[in-house]
């Protein structure tokens, strides 16, 4: 990955364009916290099967 190059995260269809390495993995950092934090609460407010 070339820096300051955009680039894709497929997953969460994320599109990064920043100038800096660490910028663009702070970002995407950033971007994995929230999804992390999401499924988190969707485990969370689901009715137990059990």
């Amino acid at each position: 990955m070339a820096i300051g190059s955009p680039t894709q995260k497929h997953r969460m269809d994320l599109f990064i364009r920043t100038i800096g390495i660490e910028r663009a993995r702070t970002k995407i950092g950033l971007v994995n916290i929230a999804f992390n934090f999401k499924r988190f609460l969707y485990w969370e407010t689901r009715p137990s099967t059990a």
